[in-house]
């Protein structure tokens, strides 16, 4: 007896396996990946925007303000550093030359046999010249015809005056050479000092050649706070 076929009809198709949805961890991993990845490249792009503001080294672009927590580099318009002009007040000036005592101006000729004022109360006058042959005595002297001249000075004040200080000198000539001086013979300073109401005297002997006698000047020189008093005119041969 043939076996009986099985029912074409009865038989039902093998189902196929339906295709499963993707994965949705998958799809999210995917996305995060992509978020990371669009965020390296916002990062990157925002540090190169920075860096490019920044200056890159060796670029003319100055930097920005330092941070706060960074040291502030020193500028070169700092006031402190740049040097200021001394206060005038702290200088030291100059003395002013009319209050340094100095040489005073020798006052206008007198003649020779005229008494010469000095300063209130005080006087002096040649009272007498002699041609004489100067003396070597000391250093630096040199024997030669001279003029002895005797020179006195009037105290009229009411206090004695010193005449310490006092120093005569001679000129001769065209030219008003200076006359050395010799000490012999009969030289004698002035004394220390004169009494009020006297007189006191010295002699200066000064080497004058014989034909330069036609005009001679005689300083007398009290004391650098007044001025010389000079005589001139012609002395003995």
């Amino acid at each position: 007896m043939a076996a009986e076929k099985p029912d074409s009809a009865s038989r039902q198709p093998t189902p196929k396996p339906e295709a499963k949805p993707p994965d949705a961890g998958w799809s999210t991993r995917r996305k995060v990946l992509v978020a990371a990845a669009a965020a390296v490249l916002l990062a990157g792009g925002i540090t190169a925007t920075v860096l490019t503001s920044l200056g890159a080294p060796g670029s003319d672009r100055q930097a920005g303000p330092p941070q706060s927590g960074a040291p502030a580099s020193p500028k070169s318009s700092d006031t402190s550093a740049t040097p200021t002009s001394p206060d005038p007040a702290a200088t030291p000036t100059s003395p002013d030359p009319a209050a340094t005592p100095g040489p005073a101006v020798p006052a206008a000729p007198v003649a020779l046999d005229k008494p010469a004022q000095i300063e209130p109360g005080l006087s002096a006058a040649i009272t007498k010249f002699e041609a004489v042959d100067g003396k070597a005595l000391t250093p630096g002297e040199v024997s030669a015809p001279s003029v002895r001249t005797t020179v006195t000075i009037r105290n009229a004040s009411s206090e004695s005056v010193p005449l310490t200080t006092a120093v005569v000198t001679a000129y001769y000539g065209p030219d008003q050479t200076p006359a050395l001086e010799l000490t012999s013979p009969g030289g004698a300073p002035f004394p220390t000092k004169v009494a009020a109401g006297q007189s006191a005297t010295a002699v200066y002997l000064f080497s004058i050649p014989v034909d330069q006698r036609d005009r001679v000047r005689i300083v007398v020189d009290y004391s650098v706070k007044v001025s010389p008093v000079v005589f001139e005119g012609a002395v003995p041969r």
